[in-house]
């Protein structure tokens, strides 16, 4: 039988650590947002809690199996940055999560454009610039609603 010296061994574990941390990063830096009804407009209240204007609002329902509808938002703040948030309820769990899947399995680029995607409930809220001072600033309110 052959004696491992203490480099082996250590590099071995070095080696397995490596290869489960993306794993562990993971589960835990994800965060559950179970579904659940959500009252009221989320980022209009955000929006209005955060001294952002809205520029305008208008119906849309996304084109997806159980979209029941939601609103497209312009907003701005007093530094002149704007941004476009649009909204949308699903009917049930598995239609919102079918819809995470979907905005997750498109590459960027290639049908899937440069935002964020927010699950707040039955609502989905994508962010258009991803980076975006606003998104920041809205961030916080928003958060008060992914819980019931």
């Amino acid at each position: 039988m052959t004696r491992y010296s203490k480099l082996e061994v250590g590099l071995l574990i070095f080696l397995i650590i490596v290869a489960l941390l993306p794993f562990v990063l993971i589960l835990v830096i994800a965060e559950e947002s179970p579904y659940h009804p959500v009252s009221g407009e989320p980022v209009n209240e955000a929006a209005l809690a955060t001294g952002i204007t809205i520029t305008s609002a208008k119906n849309t329902t996304w084109n997806m199996p159980g979209a029941i509808g939601g609103k497209t938002y312009v907003l701005t703040d007093n530094k002149g940055e704007v941004v476009t948030v649009s909204t949308q309820s699903f009917s049930s769990a598995e239609a919102r999560d079918a819809a995470i899947r979907m905005y997750h399995s498109q590459p960027i680029g290639r049908g899937k454009p440069v935002g964020s995607l927010v699950v707040l409930g039955q609502h989905l809220v994508y962010v258009t610039p991803a980076n975006s001072d606003i998104l920041k600033r809205l961030a916080p309110e928003l958060k008060k609603n992914r819980t019931p």
